[in-house]
C-alpha cells in the first residue's frame, strides 16, 4: 500500500482562503478560510460548542472571532471565568487587533464576573447585551459552569437554557470547551455537544514524516447546514489563526 505523505502547511503551500460573504442568518466569523468550511458562517442566535485539549488555539479563535466581528459592527462579549481581562488583552495583543481600542470604542466587552450561581450568569449576559447591543458571546471555559451544579442534568438544563437564551437575544455564541488528551468525547462530561447546535473541533496531530504536529480543525456538526467534514489544517500566524479548507492534513 502506498503511504500516504503530509502536505505542509505554509503561507507558499497552500493557497490564501478568500472571505467569505455570509447568507442570510448567518455570522461570518472573519477568521481567514474558516467560513468555507462552514457554509459561509455560524447561525445567528445559536450556541456552538468550541472543543479542543490544551494548546490548539481554543481561546484565541475565539477572541479573533469576537474582534472581527465588533470590527465590522457586531459587537461582542467575553466571559471569563478563570483568567483575568489584563492576562486575556496581554496575550492577544501581539495579533495587532486592537482590543484595547475596540473596547473604548464599547464594541467588545471582557469581564470576569464574580459568579457562583447560573442564574446570575445569565442575568449578566442579557445586561450586558443590551448595554452595548452586543451580537457575539463567547464563554471560556463552558468546563467551570459545571462547578455550578450538584449533577449532570442540571447542568445539562443550563446548558440548553443558555442556547435558548442566544436565539432570544438573537446573539450568537461560543462556548470554550476543554477536553483531555485521551479523550473520545467532545467536552468534558459527554452531554454537552449533543445540546449545542454546533460542535467545532481544534486538535494537534502528529506528523511522524516530519517528527511534528499539526494543528487541525475538524467541524462536527452544525445545525442549518451544509459543512464539510473533512480534517482540515490552521495556523497561527503573526495576524491570528488562518483556516486552510482545501489543503491535506497527515493523519
Amino acid at each position: 500500500m502506498a503511504k500516504r505523505t503530509a502536505k505542509k502547511v505554509t503561507r507558499n503551500s497552500a493557497a490564501k482562503p478568500a472571505r467569505q460573504r455570509p447568507k442570510a442568518g448567518r455570522v461570518a466569523t472573519g477568521i481567514p478560510g474558516f467560513d468555507k468550511v462552514i457554509d459561509s458562517g455560524i447561525p445567528v442566535g445559536t450556541l456552538t460548542l468550541l472543543s479542543g485539549k490544551c494548546g490548539t488555539g481554543k481561546s484565541l479563535f475565539s477572541l479573533q472571532f469576537l474582534c472581527e466581528g465588533a470590527k465590522a459592527g457586531e459587537p461582542g462579549i467575553y466571559i471569563s471565568l478563570e483568567e483575568d481581562p489584563a492576562d486575556i488583552l496581554e496575550n492577544i495583543r501581539p495579533f495587532g487587533w486592537k482590543a484595547e481600542e475596540l473596547i473604548r470604542q464599547g464594541k467588545l466587552v471582557i469581564i470576569k464576573p464574580d459568579l457562583h450561581r447560573f442564574d446570575l450568569l445569565k442575568q449578566t449576559i442579557v445586561d450586558e447585551v443590551d448595554r452595548i447591543g452586543a451580537k457575539r458571546l463567547v464563554i471560556n471555559p463552558l468546563t467551570s459552569l459545571t462547578s455550578f451544579f450538584d449533577n449532570v442534568y442540571d447542568a445539562r438544563k443550563a446548558l440548553s437554557d443558555l442556547r435558548r437564551q442566544m436565539k432570544e437575544l438573537e446573539c450568537t455564541g461560543l462556548a470554550v470547551c476543554d477536553i483531555r488528551e485521551d479523550a473520545s468525547i467532545y467536552s468534558s462530561t459527554g452531554y454537552e455537544e449533543f445540546v449545542a447546535s454546533g460542535v467545532i473541533v481544534l486538535d494537534v496531530r502528529l506528523n511522524k514524516d516530519s517528527n511534528s504536529y499539526v494543528r487541525t480543525l475538524f467541524l462536527r456538526k452544525m445545525e442549518r447546514s451544509s459543512h464539510s467534514l473533512k480534517l482540515v489544517p490552521l495556523e497561527i500566524g503573526p495576524r491570528g489563526i488562518r483556516v486552510y479548507p482545501d489543503a491535506e492534513v497527515f493523519d
